[in-house]
């Protein structure tokens, strides 16, 4: 038998059918309870959990369950397994860190069972334990009026507890963590439509947006050349613009450029935007911006000390003007 794992991504949709297809090959259906079966291949069993999708494939029937560690868990939930399982239970402080071990471990190991059977959580948590006389977990179960099971627990890593239930024994012959990046949610040229709607972007910065709701690299990529083809992208335009309207809220160049550069604006860019910027009629110059911004720090004081001079310089250093503007700036207040 094989476990295959994939780690969910945000934004994205994961189906045991594309699933199953892409890290195994297996095509599934459901029969008439639900549970998933392969059309032409393996005996297979799926888990799905908020973080996690995976997926059995045996050469008898199975059922698995995975579970992960961090889950919340109540201590009122074990009121409801079987007898011997709340005995075991009980001799740990409910809901300490060994609890949460050995519920989990006792938990994967009924659901596997009930996925075996094709019952689900409708077959009920008390009719059956996975703990033998000696209270020690069983290497076969079996429920009233239902086959019996081999019980073999996995250990997939990564705080994850599962376990399966098989018609024969079987060893595991591999657990693999899958690359699958799941489904989008939303067509990759929506989605950007719909964030170029908000505001504009430049295409760096675009990108990193994508990326981030869990578009792949290289679709990413495609729907950016494609939007610049369009129209909906112009990196030149957005950088003159961002320049002029940084200006005019006092920032100087060094500021500007790194701003632009965090966007995703390369060297070239940023340059030829700042320097459009500064050709502007209507614009301050760069020298003109520091000092209103320093006469604006002092609100008409005539009382200028070497601290408050300081400070100045300080600031204009954070708002990005060069040393020499700043020098500049601060030699005419000291005059």
């Amino acid at each position: 038998m094989k476990l295959y794992l994939i780690k969910k991504k945000k934004g994205r949709t994961y189906t045991s059918e594309a699933c199953a297809k892409a890290v195994a090959g297996v095509t599934l259906e459901h029969d008439a309870s639900g549970r998933p079966v392969a059309i032409d291949g393996p005996f297979v069993s799926v888990s799905d959990t908020k973080n996690w999708w995976s997926l059995l494939t045996a050469d008898s029937p199975c059922g698995l369950d995975l579970e992960e560690g961090s889950r919340t868990l109540s201590a009122v939930t074990a009121k409801k397994l079987h007898a011997a399982e709340q005995q075991y239970l009980a001799g740990l402080e409910p809901l300490s860190s060994e609890w949460r071990q050995e519920f989990l471990s006792i938990w994967v190991r009924k659901e596997a069972y009930m996925k075996y059977c094709g019952e689900g959580l409708r077959m009920g948590l008390s009719k059956f334990s996975v703990l033998d006389a000696d209270l020690e977990y069983a290497k076969t179960v079996q429920a009233k009026n239902y086959p019996a099971a081999h019980m073999t627990s996995l250990e997939p890593g990564h705080g994850l507890y599962a376990a399966a239930a098989l018609g024969s024994p079987e060893d595991l012959e591999s657990i693999e963590i899958c690359a699958y990046e799941g489904e989008t949610e939303k067509e990759i040229l929506d989605e950007a439509a719909d964030l170029l709607a908000g505001r504009a972007y430049m295409s760096g910065d675009l990108q990193k947006k994508l990326r981030a709701k869990g578009y792949g690299a290289e679709e990413t990529a495609d729907a950016v050349t494609r939007l610049q083809e369009l129209g909906y992208l112009d990196d030149e335009a957005y950088a003159k613009s961002f320049a002029s309207d940084a200006a005019r809220k006092g920032k100087g160049k060094l500021r500007i450029a790194r701003e632009l550069a965090q966007k995703g604006a390369d060297s070239a860019t940023a340059k030829a935007a700042i320097e459009a910027a500064a050709e502007e009629e209507d614009l301050l110059s760069e020298r003109e911006r520091a000092m209103e911004a320093a006469q604006k720090m002092l609100r008409g004081s005539q009382d200028i000390d070497e601290k408050t001079l300081a400070r100045i310089g300080r600031r204009l250093s954070s708002l990005g003007y060069e040393p020499s503007v700043i020098w500049d700036v601060l030699g005419k207040l000291k005059s």
